[in-house]
């Protein structure tokens, strides 16, 4: 069963900034971020206990794909996918045993409270001269409620996490020991905090076994997600996938851009590579392929994604690098075949 958003009602304090509207958050990997405000005054990020915390949920437009009309999904609206986040009496808790270290919770943060050191989320504290604090009551939920109103689209500038085949590692193992729905749930908040509306296919609909959808201001598309070494089973549940959404919901297959999401690319010896160029020039239609690993990467740059289009890889080219650095716009600290993370490891 689907977890449905839980916070832990126990403020006793609440926080707003003094200084008024933000301007940019700028992150500092391993350091916490610095927030510049219009009247120029810069401050150390640091939580300021937001009474409906951004960083562990999501809102009903987040999760609503207008182009796949009529079909039941999944409503759960949690945002770490290993539920590593609570709320607090002053300032919201990290469970730093469960965490692994994805970065949901901190590009989530709408004053850049949180950060990630050492492969885990922290909480940063503000200097208390930049704050203003108040009990909780109707009043004070009203002032911050304004107040995040206001600062709702800062700017973002640097980087969250510097990639490295440690960190990446070390996430990709962690990964593997979710379960299905947790898998599921950081996908589609990966997609969402790429610029993408992105959900999940109600579990338990035997008609519907796609895994989810997603749109976005470009494209629309059905999602699979597979993070083992079934790879044609996924090129397979695509085209079902399609057919399906086709049939019974009316969604243009020729519009249709099919994305599957995966631990590792599989291997050159894989038939999956000549399946995926098999079905774009029978059926014409481009199945993109990307990874865990390249999906933090973008996130941890700050980047959105609306074609994933570029992803498309085949027989002919199975990487997926040149597309990850055109993004980021450097290049990335990967090495050649890790983890299958941008091109394959064979």
């Amino acid at each position: 069963m689907s977890r449905t958003l839980r916070v832990n009602y126990i403020q006793t304090d609440i926080s707003i900034y003094k200084n008024g509207k933000i301007c940019s958050l700028t992150f500092n990997p391993e350091k916490g971020t610095e927030i510049q405000f219009q009247n120029g005054k810069r401050a150390k990020a640091g939580c300021i206990n937001c009474i409906n915390p951004k960083c562990m949920g999501l809102c009903d437009e987040d999760i609503e794909c207008v182009e796949f009309p009529d079909i039941a999904h999944d409503m759960s609206k949690y945002l770490c996918p290993v539920n590593a986040i609570k709320g607090g009496a002053k300032e919201i808790v990290i469970d730093e045993k469960k965490c692994i270290g994805c970065g949901l919770c901190v590009v989530s943060c709408p004053v850049g409270a949180l950060y990630l050191k050492d492969g885990k989320a922290k909480v940063s504290h503000a200097d208390n001269k930049d704050l203003d604090t108040f009990s909780v009551d109707t009043i004070s939920i009203q002032k911050q409620n304004r107040f995040l109103e206001e600062n709702d689209s800062p700017d973002k500038a640097g980087i969250i996490q510097e990639e490295s085949e440690r960190i990446i590692g070390n996430i990709c193992d962690e990964i593997k020991t979710l379960s299905q729905e947790e898998q599921n749930i950081l996908v589609r908040n990966l997609l969402i905090k790429l610029g993408n509306h992105a959900t999940l296919a109600r579990q338990g609909n035997v008609y519907m076994r796609m895994d989810g959808f997603y749109s976005n201001k470009k494209q629309f598309g059905v999602v699979e997600i597979e993070t083992g070494a079934d790879m044609l089973d996924v090129s397979r549940a695509i085209l079902d996938d399609v057919a399906v959404v086709n049939v019974r919901y009316g969604v243009d297959k020729n519009k249709n851009r099919p994305l599957a999401i995966v631990l590792s690319l599989p291997n050159k010896r894989t038939d999956y590579w000549q399946v995926l160029k098999d079905i774009r020039d029978i059926v014409e239609m481009p199945i993109g392929t990307i990874t865990f690993g390249a999906l933090l990467i973008l996130l941890w740059n700050n980047k959105e994604v609306y074609d994933f289009d570029q992803f498309y890889i085949d027989v002919d080219n199975s990487s997926i690098r040149s597309s990850v650095v055109s993004l980021v716009g450097r290049s990335v600290n990967i090495g050649d075949g890790f983890y299958g993370v941008l091109e394959n490891s064979k």
